[in-house]
């Protein structure tokens, strides 16, 4: 066994962070590496590249988690990757089958070469490029051929084309190079994670603070060059509680911001920590009912989470032209999805919701140098069109700018913004929607009637392989009791339903709208997205019963709530029961 031994110097010396070249010399290696290989990949016999695309990306991340008054994570890193993309072939036929959807590109060898300098030095970075470009060429050889080949075994009947032609941008965004205030961050996160320390009864909390800055350069053999910069900040808090019956609840709080100016100080994380907290009291004594089903009422930011399930993932591009998908809506262009009255679209252009919070899923020009657009998918119940990227689909030849990925996989239609509207500018007051809730569930024979205040996560199948069906992980939900209209706090159900049936039962929608964000995950990676949507009303939806298994609590105490007695727990849920007082049962 070989030892290696590596000398520790004497004295610790403070590395100075790396310089970084001009963004526009970066730009201008890029552009030169690509011209430079798009003449010389040569192979004889097979077809040449007839458009390239570089990336760079350098991330600046910051992750930061406090509790108890310690500071339990404390992460900063920058990383620099880079994203090639060759087509060999032409605009109607190339290595690219399905629209990307089934490459992999994470599992291929390719992948273990997408790393750049992190000092973004020019020399070593047009290096990594060379050594990335040699391995996608051979790879798009492969994936021709093997196209070629399916032309003969398999009837391709969907294919339109392989790329469609767009006008070369040229964008060009200032780059910061100020730091994140991480002390001030840190400080307050600490402070106020203090607070869970007069909560014993609260297992496993977190306050936690990430932030992401993304500087990306593009360059493609059209002539396009691209240079942005993104934030993404998180602020967020969660913990566990043990409920009556043994069942460890979560409750959780998320805000996203896309501006470290918009972060807010101290009071508004304590007024995180707060509504978690409350949160989970409330839990702690709701009751599991199992499975229900009947009509229930979604709040906005739960129904965005259920347009974004059961209708954006299957209006992606991709997904009318690749073989292994259901199409469920590939062939209702010009008909009748949704009642009349709502509009959808997806605009990425639009930064701000209407109560003037940052949305997440914004952007200028999508990750194949495409401007962003705003599509028009809905108009009036009426499907209209789909997301697009530089796959051609059926109707339409040109990309609506949302070709989006996470620097590994091939781009392909995403979500950005995805914005539900009601045509009628007032809409219905919520108290009225609660009203028409329960005289739905009466006109039905209901016992409950059903509430949805908050969708923690959802997920959704598109594939012809399985069952097309979507699911919510309820974050708030309670029930109306249909003939005395006691409304109150239920947990361990989670929504469950098929694209198709949800989307009819829509009956009524609301007047103020909610905002949902975060991440979604698909076939192109991780990208961040925003939805908009009014309150819904649906004639009948189906809750399941999550899995569960009981616990006993913790033998003793926390140490900092060990009193040397017993019986901790019923003096916890005195506790409890006294800070909860005159707002127990109050819902909104």
């Amino acid at each position: 066994m070989a030892v290696f031994y590596m000398p520790i110097p004497l004295t610790k010396r403070k590395s100075a962070p790396a310089r970084v070249p001009p963004a526009e010399d970066v730009l201008d290696v890029m552009t030169r590496e690509l011209e430079r290989s798009i003449k010389g990949l040569v192979v004889p016999g097979s077809p040449r590249p007839y458009e390239m695309l570089y990336a760079l990306r350098r991330v600046e991340t910051l992750s930061l988690s406090a509790a108890y008054g310690g500071l339990w994570r404390d992460r900063a890193s920058t990383r620099s990757s880079i994203y090639c993309d060759i087509r060999v072939g032409n605009y109607q036929f190339d290595n690219v089958m399905d629209g990307g959807l089934d490459d992999r590109a994470d599992e291929r060898e390719s992948a273990d070469w997408i790393d750049a300098p992190d000092d973004l030095e020019l020399r070593a970075l047009q290096i990594a490029l060379w050594k990335l470009t040699q391995l996608k060429f051979d790879e798009a050889l492969e994936d021709y051929w093997d196209h070629r080949k399916a032309l003969v075994s398999e009837h391709l009947r969907h294919e339109v084309g392989a790329l469609t032609r767009e006008r070369p941008v040229v964008h060009i965004e200032p780059l910061s190079d100020d730091p994140f205030p991480r002390e001030a961050w840190t400080q307050a996160l600490i402070e106020l994670s203090r607070r869970f320390l007069e909560h014993p009864e609260v297992y496993d909390p977190d306050l936690t603070l990430a932030a992401t800055r993304i500087q990306r350069w593009l360059v493609t053999s059209e002539g396009t060059r691209v240079l942005t910069e993104d934030v993404y900040v998180r602020v967020g808090a969660e913990g566990w509680i043990l409920s009556d019956d043994g069942v460890y609840v979560e409750g959780s709080q998320d805000r996203y911001f896309r501006s470290v100016a918009a972060v807010p100080g101290r009071d508004g994380i304590a007024a995180i920590v707060d509504a978690v907290l409350a949160d989970l009291h409330e839990l702690q004594t709701a009751e599991s009912p199992g499975a229900v089903i009947g009509p229930a009422l979604l709040s906005g930011q739960a129904a965005s989470t259920l347009f974004h399930e059961a209708l954006g993932h299957r209006l992606e591009g991709e997904r009318l032209v690749a073989r292994g998908e259901a199409k469920t809506f590939a062939h209702k262009r010009g008909e009748r999805i949704l009642p009349r009255g709502l509009d959808i679209v997806d605009d990425p252009t639009v930064t701000h919701g209407d109560n003037d919070e940052e949305l997440w899923g914004s952007y200028r020009i999508d990750d194949q140098g495409v401007r962003a657009q705003r599509a028009s998918l809905v108009e009036d119940g009426v499907l209209k069109g789909f997301l697009g990227s530089r796959t051609p689909i059926p109707g339409a030849a040109r990309s609506t700018g949302h070709g989006r990925h996470d620097g590994v996989e091939r781009p392909m239609a995403r979500m950005g913004n995805l914005i539900v509207r009601c045509r009628e500018v007032a809409g219905t007051p919520w108290a009225h929607l609660k009203q028409r809730l329960l005289e739905i569930a009466r006109e039905q024979g209901r016992r409950h009637a059903v509430v949805i205040n908050s969708i923690r996560a959802g997920e959704t199948s598109t594939s012809d392989y399985d069952f097309q069906v979507f699911k919510g992980e309820l974050a708030d939900v309670s029930m109306i009791d249909v003939e005395t209209g006691v409304e109150r706090r239920i947990r361990d159900v989670e929504l469950i339903g098929t694209p198709l049936a949800a989307l009819q039962r829509i009956v009524g929608f609301g007047r103020e709208s909610g905002v949902d964000q975060g991440y979604c995950f698909a076939e192109s990676g991780s990208v961040p997205v925003s939805g908009i949507a009014p309150p819904i009303l649906l004639s009948e939806l189906e809750l399941q019963q999550r899995s569960t298994t009981s616990y006993h609590e913790p033998l003793l105490p926390p140490p900092f709530a060990d009193d040397g007695s017993r019986g901790r727990r019923q003096k916890l849920r005195e506790r409890g029961r006294r800070r909860r007082g005159k707002d127990a049962g109050k819902r909104r």
